[in-house]
């Protein structure tokens, strides 16, 4: 057995946070199946608030990230019959994995303590805008608004000066980010079902993750940190952005100003600081205001030289630094490509696209396939099968409105087909 082989998640969210948990419980091995509304999830019209500007009924790759490698069943949980067919498969599941609010969830019946007294073998994981108390415990929350406002990220990441407006943050960084959060609870309770038998309640939610992800600012303020900063008067020289003769802009890191001084001035030359009590350690500096000097010092060193030139010089001395990327960058970064970080997946009528795999690896599973999404209610009647319902059941069904099946042109080879990395097979 591999991964999570034979591990059996019930997925029921809307948009992103929600979606990818059960991507990545996916790509470890984990049979999914996605349950959708009639009207299917939302985040299949979200491609243009990306910025992007083409998708057909195959071939969506905005809705493809959150969403690979599952089956799909559209069901109407408000009717008893589809509300049966759900109830079918959380009591053969492991994990079941859901974005709504709690007001909409006890309404269909599947809040945790309605499930966990019906399956008290399943683990019950729910993504959240806020926490469970508070005032906030039943808002609607999103990534740009639970994550990136209200935890900070968009008013840290400008640089400090006479003009300032808040960032941009990337479309879904917090969703993306929180979704790690809740793969890594509902494991962790499947841990404890496995040795006890006994499901549990997991919850994470946005703003708990943004702050999590805050934490170094959260703490250094409270002993007089600025956020946002200014990079000319960065606390560390050695840990701060700088930019080379022709404009590359790159971030070194050496947190540990103190003990590398000596090599960085060297290696810039600025041989003359070595031993200068005024300036050699982070202590002194930031009492006395010297950090801003140090600073414009490092900057006019480094702006007489090439990128090339430090680049060389840097892996040499084996200084860590990067060249600070834009995403177009890494769309054609070779260390993303041999490390299965980014994998080409050809679309029939949107061309070659570049997309990202989860970033965890098993070695049992090793690079895992991956598998497209597909129409809603594309699977609603194989898995109905499966869980024992009838053609005649099935159709009755379909006729009165308690689920969905599929009945358009079936997909074609390039949407069932999976992709594969270049670490598969599996080890």
């Amino acid at each position: 057995m591999n991964g999570l082989e034979g591990i059996k998640v019930v997925d029921l969210t809307q948009y992103v946070a929600g979606p990818a948990c059960p991507r990545i419980l996916g790509e470890m091995g984990a049979t999914v199946y996605k349950i959708e509304p009639f009207t299917g999830d939302e985040q299949r019209t979200q491609g243009a608030s990306w910025g992007m500007k083409y998708k057909t009924a195959f071939d969506d790759a905005a809705f493809d990230m959150s969403s690979m490698n599952k089956k799909w069943l559209s069901l109407n949980l408000k009717s008893p019959e589809g509300k049966a067919v759900i109830e079918k498969l959380l009591a053969d599941a492991d994990i079941f994995v859901t974005s709504f609010r709690d007001g909409a969830l006890k309404r269909l019946g599947l809040d945790y303590e309605s499930v966990s007294q019906k399956f008290p073998h399943l683990v019950w994981g729910q993504m959240r805008g806020y926490g469970e108390r508070g005032a906030e415990k039943d808002s609607k929350g999103f990534d740009a608004t639970s994550y990136s406002a209200r935890g900070g990220l968009v008013m840290s990441f400008p640089q400090k000066n006479e003009y300032f407006e808040p960032a941009n943050a990337p479309v879904a960084i917090g969703d993306w980010n929180s979704s790690v959060a809740l793969t890594s609870g509902v494991l962790a309770a499947l841990v404890r079902r496995l040795r006890t038998g006994q499901g549990d309640k997991v919850t994470v939610n946005l703003y708990h993750a943004a702050c999590w992800a805050m934490t170094s600012a959260i703490i250094a303020r409270q002993q007089g940190a600025e956020y946002p900063k200014n990079r000319r008067n960065a606390p560390c020289p050695t840990n701060n952005s700088y930019q080379s003769q022709d404009g590359v802009w790159f971030l070194m890191c050496f947190g540990h100003y103190n003990k590398y001084f000596e090599l960085v001035m060297t290696t810039i030359d600025l041989d003359h600081l070595v031993g200068n009590k005024d300036y050699d350690t982070l202590e002194v500096i930031n009492s006395t205001g010297a950090n801003t000097q140090v600073v414009a010092w490092m900057e006019e060193a480094f702006a007489k030289q090439d990128f090339t030139y430090w680049e060389k010089l840097f892996k040499e001395r084996d200084i860590p630094f990067q060249k600070c990327f834009t995403v177009d960058d890494i769309l054609v970064d070779d260390e993303a490509f041999d490390n299965d970080i980014l994998r080409k997946i050809n679309y029939d009528d949107l061309g070659e696209y570049t997309v990202t795999t989860t970033p965890v690896r098993i070695a049992s599973v090793g690079d895992p396939e991956l598998r497209r999404s597909r129409p809603i209610g594309y699977d609603t009647r194989e898995v109905m099968k499966e869980y024992g319902y009838s053609q005649a059941e099935i159709d009755a069904m379909t006729s009165t409105g308690a689920v969905l099946c599929y009945s358009g042109k079936p997909a074609p080879e390039s949407v069932l087909t999976p992709t594969q990395g270049p670490g598969w097979p599996k080890s």
